[in-house]
């Protein structure tokens, strides 16, 4: 189940590549306001009992997968109350070591060179729970998403270390491998 956080309102695909600070500053705002993370993840429990009620409550165990903006959600509800058995964050955005200390299921976070090694590290060493955290040294954010980023170099008020973003192509045979590799650890931990 993929859930429509934003009621088909998502960022405007014009905004991507953020080349320029206009349209990094739109983005920006997106996920300041329709996109914030606190708000989004206060909708989680209700679509997991939406679906639980349209599936006439067979599925007995949930288990959760985000990518980017979902592994944030995943931090935020993940604590006390969850409606997860395990989750799974692969190139979380907005790591937050604060945040690890609340959640109360085994976590797997695979993290690319571009999240903060530092946040990623202290996230770790702050969960009280099973875990797999690993960082994918070659690998850019976005590629388990098989994300196609563009090859383009951007300035240094755009996301400060990441200046710039290369393809996440699957015919690209080390993507390939850690993008498989990738899955393997999300399927073995979930």
């Amino acid at each position: 189940f993929i859930p429509d956080f934003f009621f088909g309102k998502s960022a405007d695909l014009s905004w991507y590549p953020p080349d320029n600070q206009e349209k990094w500053e739109k983005l920006g705002a997106f996920f300041q306001a329709a996109a914030a993370p606190p708000k989004n993840a206060e909708k989680v429990p209700g679509i997991v009992k939406e679906i639980t009620e349209k599936t006439g409550g067979i599925i007995q165990k949930w288990g959760a997968l985000g990518m980017c903006w979902g592994g944030k959600i995943l931090s935020l509800t993940s604590g006390p109350g969850t409606p997860f058995s395990a989750v799974a964050e692969v190139h979380p955005a907005m790591v937050d070591p604060s945040d690890a200390g609340r959640i109360t299921v085994p976590l797997c976070m695979l993290a690319s060179k571009d999240e903060n090694p530092d946040d990623v590290k202290k996230f770790k060493e702050g969960l009280k729970v099973e875990n797999h955290v690993e960082t994918f040294g070659d690998q850019i954010h976005g590629w388990m998403a098989a994300r196609y980023a563009y090859p383009i170099p951007l300035p240094d008020w755009k996301i400060g270390r990441l200046r710039l973003l290369n393809s996440a192509d699957l015919n690209n045979p080390r993507v390939k491998e850690e993008y498989e590799r990738g899955y393997s650890i999300v399927l073995d931990f979930l």
